[in-house]
């Protein structure tokens, strides 16, 4: 391994450490990298080429309950379609909590489906914010913006942060067709059922720099809330 190879290794290791606090464990002795998600496990052997040439391998995976997700894995690592000579890691962390979310949505949807409530409820609401790698493409920042019917905010750059308040149901079909984009990385890092309220009354705006967002979120345990998943508290 060359010394450039070791250097943009050790690089890429601490933006992937930054990105998921104490989630990550690397062994620089047999090359093995951990990754932890509430339970589920991802470890994967990194050749001495990488990321000069060559791509992680995966020699485990597998959800909160134990089932085996290696196969599954692989085929998710394949269809990202990553360029050699490229580092990978983030992508490939990526696509392994898109599949646990994926196995986790379609689980509630089975248990609601399976389940029988005796009274109608009236419709909840959320508020979500999202942590992505980058937001830089229009396309993205444009359809981050779209529905008319949530509030929120999206803050363009490095990194990328979209906040999202509305009817639960309309909160979540936007979240999950942002999902569908390519992503570096996109990390749901606060979910709750409850509306929050921002000092534009409706729509959902593009703000810079993050100091404006916080500014712009109108209670103070919300701007604290905002902070501490963003990872500036």
């Amino acid at each position: 391994m060359s010394h450039n190879d070791e250097s943009r290794l050790a690089m890429e290791l601490e933006l992937l450490e930054a990105m998921y606090p104490e989630q990550i464990g690397y062994d620089a002795k047999s090359r093995a990298l951990k990754f932890t998600a509430e339970g589920a496990m991802l470890e994967l052997r990194i050749p001495d080429s990488y990321p000069e040439s060559g791509f992680p391998d995966v020699i485990g995976a597998s959800d909160a309950q134990k089932n085996d997700l290696r196969e599954r894995m692989r085929s998710a690592i394949r269809d990202l379609g990553l360029a050699e000579g490229e580092e990978a890691l983030d992508a490939i962390a990526a696509s392994f909590q898109s599949l646990l979310d994926a196995d986790s949505a379609s689980q509630a949807a089975a248990d609601a489906a399976n389940s029988s409530p005796a009274t109608d409820t009236p419709a909840s609401s959320k508020t979500v914010i999202i942590w992505v790698h980058h937001l830089l493409a229009l396309s993205k920042r444009k359809l981050a913006l779209s529905p008319a019917s949530l509030c929120g905010m999206t803050k363009p750059g490095y990194p990328g942060v979209m906040l999202f308040s509305g009817p639960a149901a309309a909160v979540t079909e936007h979240v999950n067709t942002l999902k569908t984009q390519n992503w570096q990385a996109f990390q749901v890092r606060y979910e709750e059922a409850e509306l929050w309220a921002f000092e534009h009354a409706s729509g959902i705006r593009e703000v810079e720099p993050m100091a404006e967002v916080v500014k712009r979120i109108q209670d103070e345990k919300r701007r604290e809330e905002f902070l501490k998943a963003v990872g500036i508290k």
